[in-house]
């Protein structure tokens, strides 16, 4: 019996959860599954001005922030959206969304990310998650930038098209260095159902952008695909101090 009601207590916290993900206080809002204050002002979030390429924080005059200035010819999207800076807290809980079978965190992380979008005025027909390899999503169960764009779906009323497939298995993005990263993911995406990519406006979902080869890669392919325009969004961004 003890291990029914552990088995049925699990379910309730992965997926009926009422309570702040990280803490287990009251959400700030009421809302079931949200952030507490508390949490929030733990949370480091991008602050204007913003990089258009990126959506992470500017320093200095640039046009764009350091991170994109030697890249920013390289970069086939057309906005970048950020909710947070990949530090602190914020680094703890975005590592346990995605690596610690925590997939709880994506409401409360969904309804802040289509906050961010609505603030940044950009335009989107569909909400698409950049996927996991078949191999690593069975490992995980679930894929952290789908469950997040499902939740900005119900948020948003746009609708969730996964487009993109990994056809290609990929060492972790996270262990390489910039140039690593880029050989590392070419030709590892293709296109499911082109035709409805072709004339939509996309929105291109990931948690955590740090060099954007992820990203590039995912847009290029939505683009050569027939997508009008591709902007995109990730939780955090990985940026120097």
């Amino acid at each position: 019996m003890a291990r029914i009601l552990e088995y049925f207590t699990e379910i309730i916290r992965n997926y009926l959860p009422l309570n702040c993900p990280e803490c287990g206080g009251e959400p700030f809002d009421g809302a079931p599954g949200h952030f507490c204050a508390e949490c929030l002002k733990k949370f480091r979030f991008v602050h204007a001005p913003v990089c258009p390429k990126c959506g992470g924080e500017l320093s200095g005059i640039l046009a764009v922030c350091p991170d994109c200035l030697h890249t920013a010819q390289d970069i086939p999207w057309g906005q970048g959206i950020a909710v947070f800076r990949m530090t602190g807290s914020v680094k703890e809980a975005v590592y346990r969304f995605k690596y610690r079978n925590r997939p709880e965190y994506a409401r409360a992380f969904g309804q802040l990310a289509a906050g961010a979008f609505r603030s940044a005025g950009v335009k989107a027909d569909l909400l698409v998650p950049t996927p996991l390899h078949w191999f690593r999503y069975c490992q995980r169960t679930y894929n952290q930038a789908e469950l997040l764009a499902q939740e900005m779906g119900k948020e948003l009323g746009i609708p969730v098209a996964n487009l993109l497939r990994r056809k290609k298995w990929t060492r972790q993005q996270a262990k390489l260095n910039r140039e690593e990263r880029i050989r590392n993911l070419t030709g590892a995406f293709s296109i499911r159902h082109s035709t409805n990519a072709k004339g939509r406006c996309i929105l291109l979902i990931d948690d955590v952008m740090t060099t954007g080869s992820t990203l590039t890669a995912g847009a290029r392919t939505l683009l050569d695909a027939g997508a009008a325009e591709v902007n995109v969004l990730v939780l955090a961004r990985r940026q120097r101090d």
